[in-house]
C-alpha cells in the first residue's frame, strides 16, 4: 500500500467566524452562522464598529491578486489604521507589501514538499537525512521550540502525509485505505512508524548554531521508510499554523506595525496591538456531542491564543484537520505517541502575554493530547510560564487566570456553562 500523498496539495480557502447550530456536525455539511468574515476561530476586538467602515479604524486586510503560493490563504489580518502620523492610505499600502512578502516566504520556509533555490526550509532538511544543512532563521527558531519543549512532537511529521489523506477520505473505501481503526495493515504502519519517531536512537534533530541542523535518521529507520513511502520524518502537524502566526506577527511588527489582530482558521491567534486596548474572544464549546456559541472572554493587551479543539469549527478544517463519521466518531490531527487520535477533552483554549504560540503549543500539547485530563499537572505547567488555560467539562468552565473576564455566556438546551477559577 503506498503511504506517501505528495500530489495532494493542500489549498486552504477563507472560511467563517461561526455560531453554532444545535445539530450535530458531520464532514461535509459543518452549520454556522457568521458573525462577521474572518478565517477560523476569532480574536473580536473590543468595538469593531468600523470593520468594514471608513479607512480608519480596525479593517479587515485583504490581499488581492495573489498569484503565488502564500499562507495568507490560511489567516485573517485585521488591523486598526490611522494610529500613527501616516496617511491611511500610505500606511495600508506599505502594511499589505510587507504581508504579502512575508505570507510568501512563510509558504515557503515551511514547505514540506519543495525544495527553493537559496532557501533553506523544511523539506530542505527532510530531504538531507544525515547531512548538515542551513535553514531560514525563523525555521531554526521554531525548530529550537519544539526541542526544547516538546522534543518528539516534530518526529510525529512521519504520519502527517497520511493524516491528511485519511481526513480528506470522501468515500468508504477510501476510509478502509486509509483509517487504522478499520484496516490492520494500516495501524500495524502507523504503530510502527510511531515507535520509530519516539525513540531518538532511530530519529533525532541537532542543532548546530548559525542556522545549522542535521537530522539524524538510522539506517533500519531510514530502510522502513524508504518501503513505506515517508519522505519526511519531520513536520510540525497541527501546531504548524502557531509557528507560522508567530512568524508573521512577530515580522510586521519589527517593521513598524503594532496594531494588529492575526488569526489562523485552525485556531491560532496574534494579537499584537501596542498598549492595553480591551478585546473580546468568541468561544466555541464542544459540549454532550455539539458544538455551541458559548459566548465571548475578554481580555486586554496584547496576547496569543492557542485554541485546541478535536472538531471541526470551519469547512476547511472539514478538509485538513478534522473528519466526523456519521455515527459521531471523530478522526483528528492531534497525534498521541501511538500514533493514533488522541485528546483528553474537546477544546482547551490556551494563552499567554509573553509566550508564542509555537512556545504555548509545545508547552501545553501534552496534557491536551493524552488519554485523561491531568488538571494538577496542566495548572503547575502553565503556572510556571504564565499562561493561562480555559477547559470544558460537563459544562462547567475552568479558568486558571483572574485577569480574563466572561461578560457573556450563554446557554443552550438546558445547557448552562457555570464558570470556575
Amino acid at each position: 500500500m503506498k503511504r506517501y500523498y505528495g500530489g495532494q496539495e493542500r489549498v486552504a480557502k477563507p472560511v467563517e467566524k461561526i455560531t453554532i447550530d444545535e445539530r450535530v456536525f458531520t464532514k461535509r455539511r459543518i452549520f454556522f452562522i457568521a458573525l462577521f468574515f474572518c478565517l477560523g476561530i476569532g480574536a473580536l476586538a473590543y468595538g469593531f464598529t468600523h470593520l468594514h467602515g471608513s479607512e480608519k479604524g480596525w479593517q479587515t486586510v485583504v490581499l488581492d491578486k495573489v498569484t503565488e503560493e502564500s499562507s495568507c490563504y490560511d489567516f485573517t489580518l485585521l488591523y486598526e489604521f490611522g494610529k500613527t502620523k501616516k496617511s491611511t492610505r500610505k500606511e495600508r499600502s506599505g502594511l499589505e507589501s510587507a504581508y504579502r512578502k512575508l505570507t510568501s516566504r512563510a509558504y515557503r520556509v515551511y514547505d514540506r514538499r519543495k525544495e527553493y533555490s537559496g532557501l533553506g526550509n523544511l523539506c530542505t532538511v527532510n530531504r538531507h537525512p544525515n547531512e548538515e544543512v542551513e535553514v531560514e532563521p525563523e525555521l531554526y527558531a521554531a525548530l529550537e521550540t519544539c526541542l526544547t519543549y516538546n522534543e518528539r512532537m516534530l518526529f510525529m511529521g512521519a504520519l502527517t502525509e497520511h493524516v491528511e489523506a485519511w481526513i480528506a477520505s470522501d468515500s468508504e473505501e477510501a476510509l478502509f485505505e486509509y483509517d487504522p481503526y478499520g484496516n490492520k495493515e494500516v495501524a500495524d504502519f502507523f504503530r510502527q512508524t510511531a515507535k520509530y519517531a519516539n525513540d531518538p536512537e532511530a530519529v533525532s534533530l541537532r542543532l548546530l548554531g548559525n542556522n545549522k541542523v542535521m537530522l539524524f535518521v538510522s539506517g533500519e529507520y531510514e530502510e522502513f521508510a524508504k518501503a513505506n513511502d515517508i519522505i519526511d520524518y519531520i513536520d510540525f502537524g497541527w501546531a504548524r499554523n502557531a509557528f507560522i502566526a508567530d512568524y508573521l506577527a512577530d515580522s510586521l511588527s519589527k517593521q513598524g506595525y503594532t496594531h494588529g489582530i492575526l488569526q489562523s482558521y485552525d485556531g491560532f491567534v496574534r494579537n499584537f496591538c501596542e498598549g492595553d486596548g480591551t478585546f473580546r474572544y468568541a468561544l466555541t464549546l464542544w459540549s454532550d456531542g455539539k458544538g455551541y456559541d458559548a459566548g465571548e472572554m475578554q481580555y486586554t493587551g496584547a496576547k496569543s491564543i492557542v485554541w485546541l479543539h478535536d472538531y471541526p469549527a470551519s469547512g476547511a478544517e472539514s478538509e485538513y484537520r478534522v473528519l466526523v463519521l456519521p455515527d459521531g466518531r471523530k478522526r483528528h490531527t492531534y497525534l498521541g505517541r501511538d500514533g493514533f487520535p488522541e485528546s483528553a477533552v474537546p477544546d482547551m483554549l490556551i494563552w499567554a502575554e509573553k509566550c508564542s504560540c509555537g512556545e504555548i503549543s509545545a508547552r501545553m500539547a501534552r496534557y491536551y493530547i493524552a488519554d485523561f485530563w491531568g488538571s494538577k499537572e496542566a495548572e503547575r505547567e502553565a503556572k510556571s510560564a504564565g499562561i493561562g488555560f480555559l477547559i470544558c467539562t460537563n459544562g462547567e468552565l475552568f479558568c486558571n487566570d483572574d485577569s480574563v473576564t466572561f461578560p457573556v455566556l450563554n446557554s443552550y438546551d438546558g445547557l448552562t456553562f457555570r464558570l470556575a477559577r
